[in-house]
C-alpha cells in the first residue's frame, strides 16, 4: 500500500526510513524537516522473506523513490531486519544509549548503495540483568521528540512488551515482559483455551476482573489456574475467558514493571498500534496511572529521522 502526502509545493526527500519487522514493514520518504512525503507498507517482514532475498525485495519496495536525481538517497532501517535472523546483524549498543550513540553505530549493508541499519540496544552483558530491544529504541527516541521530553517512562506493548526508562535523552534502563506471547500460547495450546470461545469480542468487565485479580495474593501461576476454576463454575463465561486472561497478564506486567521504573517523570508514554494502545490505556486508566498515547508508526519514523540527523551532524 502507498500513501502520499499532498502539499502545494513538494519538498525534496532527504531520507528513506524503513521500520522492518518480523511480519510487516513500512517505508517512509522523509524531507529534512522530518515530514513524511510518502508511505508504503506490505507484509514482507523478515519471516516472510525466502532464501534471505532481502535486497531483491527492498528495491521494488522503494522503486521510484530513488531515481537519477537522488540515486544516493540514504535508506535507514530499524527493527528485526538488523537481527541475527535478518539481512545483517547490527550489534547491540549498550545502554545508556542516545540518538548520537546509535547514529555512530549504524551498520552499512554490504553490496548496497547507501543502505544502513540502526543497531538495537542491550543492557550491560556483564551486569545483573540481561535484556535487549531492537526497533523499539527508535520509537522511544521518536516519542520523546514528539512530546518534547527528555525523560519519561515508556510502555511499548506487543508480543514482547517493553518498559523503558529514559533520562536526559538517553535510554537508561528497560525490561521485557513476554505478555503477548504467553497470552497466545495459553489460549491456543494450554488447558485454559478449552474453556474459551476463540474470537469472542473484548469484554471490559472480564478484563477489569483480571486486572484486579492480578493484585491479589497467590502470584501469576496460581492466578492463571483460578481462571480455569472460575470458568468451570460459571463465574466467567467462555466469551469472557480470553479478556479475563488478558487483564490478568497485563495487570501483572504493569504492577511489576511500572513499579520498577516509576519516578517523578510525568505520565507513562504508551507507544504502539491502535488496538494495543487502547487495551493498555484501559488498564492504566483503571489502575489510576496517568498516561499519554503515542502512535508507534509515527514514533518510529520520527526516531529514524532523529538518528539520521545526528549522523549528518557528525559527518
Amino acid at each position: 500500500m502507498t500513501v502520499r502526502v499532498k502539499t502545494s509545493e513538494q519538498p525534496s526527500a532527504t531520507l528513506i526510513a524503513i521500520d522492518w519487522g518480523s511480519s510487516n514493514r513500512r517505508a517512509y520518504m522523509v524531507d529534512c524537516q522530518g515530514t513524511v512525503l510518502e508511505m508504503r507498507q506490505d507484509n514482507h517482514g523478515i519471516l516472510n522473506i525466502e532464501n534471505d532475498a532481502f535486497a531483491a525485495t527492498l528495491y521494488p519496495f522503494i522503486a521510484g523513490w530513488r531515481n537519477e536525481e537522488n540515486d544516493r538517497l540514504p535508506v535507514l532501517m530499524s527493527g528485526m531486519i538488523g537481527s541475527r535472523q535478518g539481512w545483517i546483524e547490527a550489534p547491540y549498543v549498550s545502554s545508556p544509549a542516545s540518538p548520537a550513540g546509535l547514529a555512530a553505530s549504524v551498520m552499512a549493508v554490504p553490496d548496497t548503495e547507501n543502505v544502513w541499519i540502526v543497531p538495537g540496544v542491550c543492557l550491560d552483558p556483564e551486569g545483573e540483568r540481561r535484556d535487549v530491544i531492537r526497533g523499539e529504541e527508535v520509537q522511544v527516541i521518536g516519542a520523546l521528540d514528539q512530546t518534547g521530553r527528555t525523560s519519561a517512562v515508556l510502555c511499548l506493548p506487543g508480543t514482547h512488551s517493553k518498559w523503558v526508562h529514559a533520562g536526559d535523552g538517553y535510554l537508561l534502563d528497560f525490561a521485557t515482559a513476554m505478555t503477548g506471547e504467553v497470552f497466545k500460547v495459553m489460549c491456543e495450546y494450554s488447558i485454559l483455551g478449552t474453556l474459551m470461545r476463540h474470537g469472542a469480542d473484548h469484554d471490559a468487565d472480564a478484563f477489569v476482573y483480571g486486572l484486579d485479580a492480578a493484585a491479589e495474593p497467590g502470584g501469576l501461576l496460581n492466578h492463571m489456574f483460578r481462571l480455569r476454576a472460575d470458568g468451570l463454575f460459571g463465574v466467567t463465561s467462555e466469551d469472557q475467558q480470553a479478556s479475563y486472561l488478558s487483564g490478568l497478564l497485563i495487570g501483572h506486567e504493569i504492577r511489576d514493571l511500572d513499579k520498577s521504573f516509576s519516578e517523578d517523570s510525568g505520565e507513562v508514554l504508551i507507544v504502539g498500534s491502535n488496538s494495543l494502545v487502547e487495551t493498555y490505556s484501559e488498564a492504566l486508566g483503571h489502575m489510576d496511572i496517568p498516561f499519554q498515547t503515542i502512535n508507534g508508526h509515527d514514533a518510529a519514523v520520527r526516531g529514524l529521522n532523529a538518528v539520521w540527523a545526528s549522523r549528518r551532524e557528525t559527518d
